[in-house]
């Protein structure tokens, strides 16, 4: 049926093809001409109305918006040579797209990172963005000092979408039903092993793949250690820190503390069978490297060639400059144990919003810049431990490297970090390493009663209230 064409329906069409030809047309003769024939067209009471809406339409589509305040953005963060690159790279991208907040960068070395961090906030000196780490429950100490600001109204101002990070990363960065940050760079723990393409050949044994074993890596760690002689070489160099004995743990079915990180559970079953593995290797099979023999630390005697097997985290891979043509390496997951898992964890550093700052929304845009997809590619293209985002682990700029597909599977199925429940995180795992020490040089067996009170000493530091 056609449609009537009343008066006001000719005048409501005439208004709105005079606001698109404004769009159309920039100049102002035009819309000149276009007032005319309307004002020739509609009756003569009507065109004082028409010319208003004309004039008001021509107004709206010349306005520019005002210029933004400019601002300064200051940001802390831990020196290393990896990130300082990515800074120089972004820090000039972010402030050409944003050209009225300038950016501060003012970093620390990080055995004086958490001290000067704190010591400006506590002076009322603290900047607007500031990194963080689950590692030593840093971010965790950070959210009790009231030194970060969840970023949960930010992100639902925003309408920013956490889901393009790993659930797992986020979770990690998630204290009280908080938000505190986003994953600037996060890998699964250590659960990686590299090995010795070369001694693997040398000894006549199969190259691990993911599907290996405890019983494998033995087996192959013993083999190796056959081919040694008279050279320093050795199977097999496993974590005995505090994250490879949680990994070797998980592998078993088990945790090395409650979901509530109140009760250490390194004296349970699956503990037990953890400490016994690794014991075998460095006193029973003789594989693993005790500490008097060690020459120079983990790394060195990996890059050197002295191991067949080693394991480490996703940033053990910048190795491969110091490796050079040395020997063929390859990484795989751990070992898979009787849970039918390697074990791995979550290790998320991240950048959060200071509570201090006065300008919360830009400085947030600064940390979503830090933590994009473009600044996490680029960390693994500078070299070493990538951003937490699946876009990043699967990004075929980085899955070039033969050894990234490894990352990427490990990473896609890694299982949920824990923090000991009172934050004091460094001061358990210094403690692992120090009363576990005795058993790996051959002074200890790993009865029940050693672990036990190794156990009951590090459940007084759990004990204590938070710092």
């Amino acid at each position: 049926m056609p449609k009537e064409y009343t008066r006001r329906n000719f005048l409501r069409k005439a208004v709105a093809g005079v606001a698109a030809s404004s769009v159309l047309m920039a100049c102002q003769p035009k819309v000149v001409e276009v007032e005319k024939i309307v004002k020739e067209t509609v009756e003569v009471e009507k065109q004082v109305e028409v010319e208003k809406i004309v004039k008001e339409t021509v107004v709206v589509e010349g306005a520019t918006p005002a210029p933004k305040e400019p601002i300064t953005l200051r940001f802390h963060a831990r020196i290393g040579e990896q990130e300082n690159k990515l800074y120089e790279m972004q820090m000039p991208k972010f402030m050409e797209a944003n050209p009225h907040i300038t950016l501060e960068l003012e970093n620390f070395p990080g055995a004086e990172y958490i001290t000067k961090v704190t010591t400006m906030h506590a002076g009322g000196t603290l900047g607007d963005v500031v990194w963080g780490a689950i590692g030593q429950a840093i971010i965790h100490f950070f959210y009790s000092s009231q030194l970060v600001r969840p970023i949960d109204e930010l992100v639902a101002a925003d309408g920013f979408d956490l889901s393009e990070y790993y659930e797992g990363c986020i979770k990690a960065l998630t204290l009280e039903g908080k938000v505190l940050g986003l994953p600037f760079k996060a890998h699964p723990g250590l659960a990686i092993y590299y090995y010795n393409e070369d001694l693997f050949e040398q000894a006549g044994v199969p190259l691990p793949v993911p599907e290996w074993t405890h019983d494998d890596m033995v087996e192959a760690a013993l083999a190796i250690q056959g081919i040694a002689g008279d050279q320093p070489i050795f199977g097999v160099l496993p974590s005995t820190a505090w994250k490879g004995i949680l990994t070797l743990i998980r592998s078993f079915g088990g945790e090395l503390i409650s979901e509530d990180g109140n009760t250490l559970l390194l004296n349970s079953d699956e503990g037990m069978a953890a400490i016994q593995l690794l014991y075998d290797l460095f006193q029973t099979h003789k594989v693993a490297p005790p500490p008097e023999q060690m020459i120079g630390d983990a790394n060195q005697m990996w890059a050197s060639g002295y191991l067949g097997m080693y394991q480490g985290g996703t940033s053990v891979s910048v190795m491969k400059n110091t490796i050079g043509d040395k020997f063929k390496w390859m990484a795989v997951n751990n070992p898979i144990g009787p849970a039918g898992v390697g074990g791995s964890d979550y290790e998320v550093d991240c950048y959060s919003v200071t509570a201090a700052t006065p300008n919360p929304t830009e400085a947030f845009e600064w940390v979503k810049y830090l933590c994009n997809q473009d600044s996490g590619v680029l960390l693994g293209v500078i070299g070493g431990t990538v951003g937490g985002r699946p876009d990043v682990y699967g990004s075929p700029v980085l899955l070039s490297d033969p050894v990234r597909p490894v990352f990427r599977d490990i990473m896609d199925n890694a299982q949920d970090s824990r923090v000991v429940g009172n934050w004091r995180q460094d001061e358990c795992e210094k403690a692992v390493v120090q009363l576990l020490q005795p058993l790996w040089a051959g002074q200890e067996q790993p009865t029940k009663a050693f672990v036990d009170s190794v156990t009951a000493q590090i459940q007084d530091i759990m004990n204590m209230p938070r710092p």
